[in-house]
């Protein structure tokens, strides 16, 4: 003890020694190193003292005394080893910086049960409290700092009050217990001095240390990068070539596999499929989890085997409903490829079952759907027939609707239909309304039928002579102006014996080349019916309304 008051003291005398005799050879103090110098000087100074006080109170307490006195002497020992403690901690805390501290909180972990079961997440909780711990670590010295400046002020007001008494009072035993009282004052006014020293340098230091807000996310970022964005870019990489790999080898042995050249569509080729696809899913998770393990990041594989539990954790009430989807998939449940299947009102054939079902609709333009397998599971497809059309027309066929509408269908999606009417003009009907107007396709062929009637004087040629005239007139007439391709049969028939005529019935067949002349075609066998009836004299009739007048009417009559 008494040499490290030497030492003290030696230090104080150096210090001044060389202050006053060599000024000009000092090196230039940064304002950080002056504050260290004034701070170890606050606290060596009452750290003397103490030692002081010690070194007499161990002497007084071997003198002859009794042993109220002893015990009150050996009390104030314990008080002032405790303040020299305190303060020789304080003195190593400034002279050793914030190091010193840290240099305090590294020691070996010890493995024991607790600590085992949560090793799993130790790495991320580790991150998450370096990633904070100098915010917390300054917010509590400044707390500390605050408390401190708290206790110094309240001493000082005691020390005052008690050097008012002191000045005042005349009686010896009250003014040796006042002075008693004052040391134990101004010693807890030196340990808030030394505490509140302390506490500054270590607030000084790390608010130096501090780096501005961009510095520090630009440092971040670049730890980052230089780091995990490695392993993870690494980790990514690894995934992607696995899956991809793994794929390109499936895809090399379904090429020269005998169970797949022989069915590509059976319940083998399919069922490897799955296996293929979940196998390749595997390796890229393997890939990613031996990355993190040679980079030893352990943070990002704690992060990857938490999602895989949690995964498979999920797993065990999300997997059964995804094995109705994998049955659907092998081509077993209620929809089978190159089937017909009704979805969305319209027909689709389907083309390939997989995650993503493939419909398509060969006669709409843009007649591809990509359908996910869960909208699928509720379906029921059959197997088409060979002649059975998917869409009633076309593009560019001529359509009849329910609705009167004559026209061209310009164009046919999934969505809409346009038709373009004569003239230009365009109409636009959404699929499924354009369905509900059964539509009758004219381009393949249609027939018209038209009436025509004579007069009653020519009934004697009525059913034989007169037909016969009719089919000859408009057979001859309209392959002259539309050509024998264009017209497939004609047809005259004598229809009925009506009030005023006698009625005939023409069905005239064309073919669908003519199909945009649907309404001017009956328009032109009128035509060649009167022209017809002119060259044979034949009169048509019109509608005759006869009067029949009533006898006189007898007003007498009741």
């Amino acid at each position: 003890m008494m040499r490290f008051l030497v030492a003290i003291c030696l230090f104080q005398s150096l210090v001044a020694t060389h202050a006053q005799v060599q000024p000009a050879e000092l090196p230039k103090q940064t304002p950080a190193a002056e504050r260290n110098l004034t701070s170890l000087k606050t606290i060596a100074e009452p750290l003397a003292t103490a030692l002081a006080e010690l070194e007499n109170l161990q002497n007084e307490i071997k003198k002859p005394a009794t042993e109220d006195a002893k015990q009150e002497i050996q009390n104030r020992i314990d008080a002032e080893r405790e303040r020299v403690k305190e303060l020789r901690g304080n003195f190593r805390d400034v002279l050793g910086g914030s190091e010193a501290a840290e240099y305090d909180g590294v020691s070996a972990e010890r493995a024991g049960v607790q600590e085992q079961i949560t090793e799993l997440v130790q790495p991320m909780l580790s991150e998450i409290r370096d990633a904070t711990s100098k915010p917390r670590e300054l917010d509590a010295l400044r707390k500390s700092l605050d408390v401190w400046k708290e206790r110094n002020r309240k001493t000082e007001t005691v020390l005052s009050r008690i050097d008012d008494l002191i000045s005042i009072s005349t009686d010896k035993p009250l003014i040796s217990e006042l002075q008693s009282a004052r040391r134990l004052w101004a010693s807890r006014q030196a340990g808030a001095t030394s505490q509140i020293a302390v506490i500054s340098v270590q607030i000084d230091e790390r608010t130096r240390d501090q780096k501005s807000m961009w510095e520090s996310l630009s440092g971040g970022f670049s730890k980052f990068f230089r780091s995990r964005g490695m392993n993870l870019l690494f980790a990514f990489l690894a995934a992607i070539i696995g899956f991809f790999a793994s794929r390109k080898i499936y895809s090399w042995i379904r090429h020269i596999s005998p169970v797949h050249k022989k069915d590509k569509n059976n319940f083998t080729s399919r069922l490897s499929d799955v296996l293929a696809m979940g196998t390749a899913v595997l390796v890229a998770l393997a890939g990613i989890i031996l990355v993190f393990y040679i980079r030893g990041d352990w943070l990002l594989l704690t992060l990857v085997v938490i999602f895989l539990i949690g995964v498979a954790w999920a797993g065990k009430t999300a997997i059964p409903p995804y094995l109705e989807q994998i049955r659907m998939i092998l081509n077993l449940g209620s929809v089978r490829e190159g089937e017909r299947v009704v979805y969305l009102g319209l027909p689709w054939r389907v083309s390939a079952l997989g995650f993503f079902t493939k419909f398509v609709n060969p006669s709409l333009q843009g007649g591809i759907l990509r359908v996910p397998i869960r909208d699928v599971m509720a379906m029921i497809s059959r197997v088409p027939d060979a002649k059975e059309p998917w869409f009633p027309s076309e593009t560019d066929d001529w359509v009849v609707l329910s609705d009167g509408t004559f026209g061209k269908t310009l164009s046919q999606t999934p969505e809409q239909v346009v038709v373009l009417h004569l003239g230009g003009s365009l109409k636009t009907y959404p699929t499924r309304e354009f369905l509900a107007l059964s539509p009758e396709n004219l381009s393949h062929g249609f027939r018209l039928t038209v009436s025509f009637g004579i007069d009653y004087r020519h009934q004697a040629e009525s059913t034989s002579t007169i037909p016969k005239l009719l089919k000859s007139s408009l057979t001859t007439t309209l392959i002259q102006d539309y050509g024998r391709e264009a017209i497939r049969s004609i047809h005259v028939e004598f229809a009925s014996a009506s009030s005023s005529s006698l009625d005939y019935e023409i069905l005239a067949d064309f073919d669908g080349s003519v199909a945009h002349k649907y309404k001017s075609l009956a328009r032109h066998i009128q035509c060649i019916c009167v022209d017809t009836s002119n060259e044979n004299n034949w009169i048509i009739p019109f509608t005759q309304i006869t009067l029949h007048q009533a006898g006189p009417v007898n007003h007498s009559e009741p």
